[in-house]
């Protein structure tokens, strides 16, 4: 290839990702309002199935949230080497040359022709996740968006490639200088968009999906507005320093951790929404969002932890609240089922799927919630209906819920596949809030904080202050169900100044200690006494 065809294809692939990135910040935009799927999340699918479990285990203990956010952008950024990979073979079917009867029109044609197909090809595969696009008109404004979007990207292929390309000889080292200067002029306006793009990620993205942007940074959820409390509790929660730990026991919607597959939920119309419950039952039945409402219900405080959380650090993938919704055991017995049947499958709007034992979903406390602290369930936390399933982790706990199947197989779910535990049995775990890691005290101290051992209760919680040689028994506060956190504290007057280790062990319901062995979260969840250090003056 010629050096003047490589400078004027360089020309056409520049024109590309410039053209592209403003595509793709159109189309972001655009499907976030109007509720259309983005097309790079198909890429993002794409990136994250073959990554093992351990590993995303690893992402989600150090990211959080923004590990899955990290994968998007780099989902997005591939969307925009596509664009400019367009813009190259564009490029090439004129001979990098715009100079030519017809060739202009050629380019800006197929610019948006490309693109755009390539677009509603990636948008086809998310169609479940966004019922929105499932009618003509759906498909129509979607299609209109991508026109939009890919005829300024078009258009900025071709202002870039008409560039005057041919440069006279006797002119070269007044061109080299402007061309230098016009390098590190683009080269200081991508650092400064790069700069603006990664707040904007950060910030943008947890807005538009609903994750918190600043969380309370301690080892459980705080609420950033604290619960009076009004009943009685022992005096010790009140001290003033453990008030947001006893203002937070209901942990706020905003504030309840979230992990889920795709970095911006699925939007689910209500309007059209149905569960199909199939599979080996006796009466399949279709529910509507009225039929379903019509139910009876029952209101219930339950605990979600993620398979995820840590230790030492604690992940603070661990919240409360108070549901309503249908006994899921009473829908199973309406449709019936035969006594061969051993797991119920939750199939999900965003391509999600898990089962539990049919033992599990037939406990009294399993249910199919549409309301979270007396309000509509937020879309993020699973609307139009979520499984609450009480004793296994947040992972079987299956959002944005359309099928339940009924099988007499074991079934290994989306989590399942990649090495995690089918169990999903949670562990017995205390968590210290109070004092915080490399805190000062002095005089009298509350150490305070939650344990939880699922649907086994927690029947004693003890704390050390010499490191592990002796222990003392915390003061437990009633819980809010069976299926809560327990709230405890101790009161601890130090006898000596300097540095001590704080360390909390809980017992659950049936009086077995909590694992004291350490190990990571994956496969099936971490296991350990969680310590903190402090210093007393």
């Amino acid at each position: 290839m010629r050096k003047q065809e490589f400078e004027n294809l360089k020309r056409f692939f520049v024109g590309g990702i410039l053209g592209g990135i403003l595509a793709t910040i159109i189309l972001f935009i655009g499907t976030e309002f109007f509720g259309f799927p983005f097309p790079p999340l198909v890429i993002f699918q794409l990136i994250i199935s073959p990554v093992p479990g351990s590993i995303q285990s690893v992402m989600v203990d150090t990211f959080r949230e923004y590990a899955k956010y990290s994968a998007f952008v780099m989902s997005s950024a591939i969307y925009v080497l596509l664009y400019g990979t367009i813009a190259v073979l564009l490029g090439l079917l004129v001979g990098g040359d715009m100079h030519g009867k017809g060739k202009a029109n050629k380019v800006t044609l197929l610019g948006v022709i490309m693109p755009t197909a390539i677009g509603l090809v990636l948008q086809l595969q998310l169609a479940n996740s966004f019922p929105v696009i499932s009618t003509a008109y759906g498909w129509l404004f979607t299609s209109l968006l991508l026109l939009a979007a890919n005829i300024l990207y078009s258009t900025a292929v071709m202002r870039h490639a008409t560039i005057a390309s041919v440069e006279p000889t006797n002119q070269r080292p007044t061109r080299s200088i402007s061309a230098r200067r016009g390098f590190l002029k683009k080269a200081v306006i991508a650092l400064v968009v790069l700069a603006v793009a990664g707040i904007t990620t950060r910030i943008g993205l947890s807005l538009l999906s609903n994750q918190p942007v600043v969380t309370s940074g301690t080892s459980v959820p705080v609420n950033p507005q604290p619960t009076e409390i009004t009943v009685d509790v022992p005096k010790i929660f009140r001290d003033a320093r453990i008030s947001d730990l006893l203002g937070s026991e209901v942990s706020d919607n905003r504030v309840f951790y979230r992990v889920d597959i795709n970095p911006i939920p699925p939007r689910l119309d209500s309007d059209k929404w149905s569960l199909n419950i199939h599979g080996k039952v006796n009466t399949p039945l279709v529910l509507d969002k009225n039929s379903f409402t019509k139910l009876p219900t029952i209101d219930e405080y339950a605990t979600l932890e993620c398979v995820s959380n840590t230790i030492n650090p604690p992940g603070s993938l661990i919240s409360n609240a108070k549901w309503t919704g249908v006994p899921l055991a009473s829908l199973l017995n309406q449709v019936g089922f035969p006594a061969s049947a051993k797991y119920v499958i939750f199939r999900c709007g965003d391509g999600y799927s898990v089962g539990v034992p049919i033992e599990r979903a037939l406990n009294p406390g399993a249910l199919l919630a549409y309301k979270m602290n007396d309000e509509t369930l937020p879309n993020e936390h699973g609307f139009p209906l979520r499984a609450i399933v009480p004793g296994i982790y947040g992972m079987m706990n299956a959002k944005w819920i359309t099928e339940i199947e009924v099988t007499d197989q074991v079934y290994l779910g989306y989590w399942q596949v990649r090495g995690w535990s089918n169990d999903a049995r949670i562990k017995t775990t205390s968590i210290i809030y109070y004092p915080s890691d490399n805190a000062r005290v002095n005089g009298t101290t509350p150490v305070a904080g939650v344990a939880f051992a699922g649907d086994r209760g927690i029947s004693k919680v003890e704390v050390s202050v010499d490191g592990g040689n002796t222990w003392h028994e915390a003061i437990l506060k009633q819980p809010r169900s069976a299926y809560s956190w327990v709230l405890w504290a101790y009161e601890w007057t130090p006898t000596a100044t300097g540095t001590i280790n704080i360390i909390a062990r809980a017992y659950d319901g049936n009086g077995q200690p909590q694992d004291q062995s350490v190990t990571q979260p994956f496969p099936d969840g971490a296991s350990g006494h969680q310590s903190t250090q402090v210093t007393v003056t």
